[in-house]
């Protein structure tokens, strides 16, 4: 009698275990928050066709997003086009972010996952709100702290929270979220690679000018104008000063109303490509960045291609990397060798 009422209790608690791990699996515990693996944000996945605005606050920088006909812009830069596939890999993170597990409830605690209230000095925290052309709120975050892999198999994890609700989660997913309104731009400025352009022509403020240029594609580049006897410092010594337009990227942009070009201290630019498009650039310093403002025109073939080219630039001046508005201020003296002393 004693084994068989053991050999039951046995398998009573055994049975008991079984359950209890069919339940753990199936969902169904009482000790598993029912949030746990539901979307953060259902309605932006419901309704992404939807979104008309999306704003960030990072510490004092806002940037707002908004939607014109296809495309987007970044309000904060004078509703300059928006990098179009970041916004919508955002767009598609936020869709995706499920809750993992419950964290810290204590507002103390929040800086540590970077979850405190955003807008505030010193926040990491970013807020995020998504809405529809109407207004409607279609969903809004506090992102913090990004965990890379943190779920194992290449899945991220980033911490949230609702903004008014005290309880913090770990979710699932992945947001790359710039600080700055100038990242969200579309950064392509102009691509004329140097195998297409004939002829370049530098001139300083001071009125020093360099030309350079060849016939052929094919054709080695050569000084127009150079004295004779002129050596270059090396064989590609001429290549660097034609490359100052190859994928050419902003890093800042203001409408050209905003910043006119100084009365001094301008340097210009002339790149003619085989094809018959004509760039012309003038380069100046503003709050330690070099802008560039664009005149394009063209013939022939290039007479559309310019005509599209000028009407997206003008409009505007672009802050350039410092290693392109180096090119364009190079000087004679910067690609020749100096004369021999005399013996």
């Amino acid at each position: 009698m004693k084994h068989k009422g053991l050999i039951a209790l046995l398998l009573a608690t055994a049975a008991a275990v079984a359950v209890a791990v069919l339940v753990s699996f199936s969902g169904d515990n009482a000790g598993i928050d029912p949030q746990a693996n539901q979307p953060v944000l259902p309605e932006i996945g419901k309704r992404l066709g939807e979104v008309e605005r999306m704003t960030l606050v990072h510490g004092d920088i806002k940037t707002t997003l908004l939607r014109q006909g296809e495309n987007w812009v970044v309000e904060e830069k004078g509703d300059y086009p928006a990098d179009g596939p970041r916004l919508h890999k955002t767009l598609l993170g936020l869709a995706d972010l499920r809750y993992v597990e419950e964290k810290t409830r204590k507002p103390e605690l929040y800086p540590r996952l970077e979850v405190e209230d955003a807008g505030k000095a010193g926040a990491k925290s970013t807020l995020i709100t998504v809405s529809d052309a109407k207004g409607s709120l279609l969903g809004e975050i506090i992102a913090g702290k990004r965990r890379i892999d943190e779920l194992g198999g290449g899945t991220d994890g980033i911490y949230v929270r609702k903004p008014g609700n005290a309880q913090s989660w770990l979710a699932s997913g992945t947001l790359d979220l710039p600080d700055d309104a100038a990242e969200w731009l579309d950064r392509s400025i102009i691509d004329v690679p140097n195998d297409q352009v004939k002829e370049v022509v530098l001139t300083q403020p001071d009125g020093s000018s360099l030309d350079i240029a060849h016939d052929t594609p094919e054709a080695k580049l050569a000084l127009k104008g150079a004295p004779k006897d002129t050596k270059l410092k090396s064989d590609d010594a001429l290549v660097e000063p034609t490359t100052a337009l190859a994928s050419l990227t902003l890093s800042d942009v203001r409408a050209a109303a905003k910043l006119p070009l100084p009365e001094t201290g301008v340097a210009h630019a002339v790149f003619t490509s085989f094809d018959g498009l004509t760039v012309k650039v003038a380069l100046f310093d503003e709050d330690g960045k070099s802008w560039a403002r664009f005149a394009v025109s063209g013939s022939g073939a290039a007479a559309k291609e310019a005509a599209m080219l000028n009407a997206k630039l003008s409009p505007w001046v672009y802050a350039i990397p410092d290693y392109k508005a180096k090119s364009l201020r190079t000087k004679l003296a910067d690609v020749t060798a100096p004369p021999p002393k005399p013996s």
